[in-house]
């Protein structure tokens, strides 16, 4: 979870699109989810005394924030059996705080209230599926640039990509997990016991992958998801495919993307798609702009080229760095002038422009 600095966050209220309405009065979306950052964060027992201090400087640097918090505490003690009020109240004061799975139930209860549209203390929380919203819903997430590796209660080894979140629900009828944003390099386990008679299944926004004894990676897009198998098999459903239509199966070496109600031929799968879990990016006689946009997913702030240089093919493997570190970009931007004629501008470390390489005058 992200956690944001006092400074910016006092600098973001108010005023930068209004997502929530606490008693009637607007609050703004950047207030929002940092109440809600805040809230989990010393709801999970693991807050230090400094963190807990820059709460205490993040609440009473704005009217709004104090306002969020407050509402965020009626919305708790409202909810039958939610019960993180007084878990707060313990968090905040020093005393231990158990991190058991009741408190885990409490927060996912907590977070789909924020992520629908629900009432509670005559007071009504209206909020967007934002990407730091699915971060907050997560079981598993990884920051921007970062690769996340973590052993699932079945033995299947899940490596998340950078921004990416997925939520478990092991129930007595599936293993599933849903892919909220990103990528994921999935390798099935094989429990004994109940958890090995039920069907691996991946859901996201367009449909279902149910896996057959595999290696995979998903990876949600904008109305997409693309899937590559390297081991094994996985069938694949369309969550809008006609009724009675059997899944598409897709075999190691294989990889495909569909939509809601449709999918497209496979295609051979190459280095490229697992290319990320080696904090690697391969590029292949890519565009400079799409290639660009690939590695903005690697870093905050603003990524921008000329549209001299943006139609500008090349190929190279670019190394991002070692798994839980987060991925170099500056030293991947600065190697993009010795092979390309470009020159890269800094405005500032969030600011980066890629431009047409200024011309050296001859002697």
């Amino acid at each position: 979870m992200t956690i944001h600095s006092t400074k910016r966050l006092a600098a973001s209220a108010p005023g930068t699109g209004t997502v929530l309405r606490a008693g009637g009065a607007p609050l703004d979306a950047a207030v929002a989810e940092a109440a809600a950052d805040w809230f989990t964060r010393l709801h999970g027992g693991t807050a230090t005394a400094a963190e807990q201090k820059r709460w205490r400087q993040w609440h009473d640097a704005h009217a709004d924030h104090a306002r969020a918090w407050q509402h965020l505490q009626s919305i708790t003690g409202a909810l039958p059996g939610l019960n993180v009020g007084g878990l707060g109240y313990r968090t905040l004061h020093g005393a231990p705080v158990s991190t058991s799975a009741s408190a885990s139930a409490s927060r996912r209860r907590l977070l789909s209230l924020f992520m629908g549209v629900g009432t509670a203390a005559g007071a009504s929380w209206v909020v967007t599926r934002t990407p730091q919203w699915q971060q907050l819903a997560a079981d598993y997430r990884s920051g921007t640039g970062e690769r996340q590796r973590h052993t699932l209660p079945d033995g299947t080894e899940l490596l998340l990509g950078t921004r990416s979140a997925v939520v478990m629900n092991f129930s007595g009828d599936e293993r599933r997990v849903r892919l909220l944003q990103g990528e994921a390099l999935f390798t099935t386990g094989h429990p004994v016991g109940e958890l090995g008679s039920l069907p691996f299944v991946v859901e996201t926004a367009e449909g279902r992958v149910r896996a057959l004894g595999t290696r995979f990676t998903v990876r949600q897009n904008a109305g997409m998801t693309q899937v590559a198998v390297f081991e094994g098999a996985v069938e694949i459903h369309p969550v809008d495919a006609v009724p009675g239509s059997r899944p598409l199966r897709l075999d190691a070496g294989q990889t495909v993307r569909f939509e809601r109600a449709h999918v497209h031929e496979p295609v051979a799968a190459s280095e490229r798609e697992l290319a990320w879990s080696r904090g690697q990016l391969w590029v292949d006689n890519q565009r400079l702009d799409d290639f660009l946009v690939e590695l903005g997913r690697y870093r905050n702030g603003w990524l921008r080229v000329d549209p001299a240089v943006a139609g500008v093919r090349f190929s190279g493997v670019f190394p991002l760095g070692a798994e839980g570190s987060k991925a170099n970009t500056d030293a991947v931007l600065a190697m993009l002038p010795n092979s390309l004629p470009v020159q890269v501008r800094w405005r500032s470390p969030w600011w980066v422009m890629v431009e047409a390489a200024v011309p050296t005058s001859g002697r």
